[in-house]
């Protein structure tokens, strides 16, 4: 059994529990020995099923297998992997909230105003009011996320990439890399299976450039990018 444990990682805001983190899966890839955070190379696609259909990866109990996709029966054998590379949609259903959260001193959860690509969503000082949100990964516009995620304008491997530790403005996936701890080796006759898993004790964000003048449930001018957004989801891939 083989594990990678990493983090999928946005820009910098405070970030609670998220109760509802519903993803859409695209894509995976197996990235071989010359790949790194910033590049899948070689890649072999194990999962192109297209949408894997809403996962709501804050039900499952910590650890366990959110979802079970992918045939490594198209993988090289005995070609080492040391990378994996998941796209996604960045769009998410998510729900969840606490004190102090938007702006240091003011509580603030989802409560059905939606998000989109290009600005994060809105909600409500009313703890009451809690409830599922369609927001998006990343902070539209943000260029300093790690380097093993960036958005994408294609789920299917065909789209432009936005540059690495990037989320451009409008597009609606991302790609994240994680390394493959060991690497992995799929040798004749042992095809294993693979299987997701996430946490989201730290997986929903809130984002505010200025305190001053933007809130939980207003953005000043209308235009400033404050609000929720999906934030740091943990990622267990297993191979068994």
């Amino acid at each position: 059994m083989l594990m990678i444990l990493e983090a999928l990682t946005a820009e910098y805001g405070a970030t609670t529990s998220a109760s509802t983190y519903k993803i859409n899966i695209f894509r995976i890839e197996l990235c071989d020995s010359t790949s790194s955070a910033t590049a899948c190379n070689n890649p072999v696609v194990i999962y192109d099923g297209g949408d894997s259909g809403a996962i709501d990866i804050a039900s499952t109990t910590a650890g366990a297998a959110a979802a079970s996709l992918g045939n490594l029966n198209k993988a090289t054998i005995g070609t080492k992997y040391t990378w994996m590379q998941v796209t996604m949609a960045r769009k998410i259903t998510i729900a969840g909230g606490g004190s102090a959260l938007s702006t240091g001193a003011q509580a603030c959860y989802t409560d059905g105003t939606a998000g989109t690509a290009a600005q994060s969503a809105l909600g409500s000082t009313t703890a009451g009011d809690e409830a599922d949100t369609v927001a998006y990964m990343g902070i539209a516009g943000s260029t300093n996320a790690s380097s093993n995620v960036n958005s994408t304008t294609a789920g299917d491997g065909t789209g432009t990439d936005a540059d690495t530790g990037a989320f451009d403005s409008g597009d609606e996936y991302i790609e994240w890399r994680g390394e493959i701890t060991g690497g992995l080796i799929v040798q004749g006759g042992r095809i294993p299976s693979a299987k997701i898993a996430f946490g989201t004790s730290a997986a929903l964000g809130f984002y505010n450039p200025d305190t001053d003048n933007n809130d939980c449930d207003t953005r000043a001018g209308g235009v400033v990018k404050n609000g929720f957004y999906g934030a740091e989801p943990d990622v267990t891939m297993t191979f068994e």
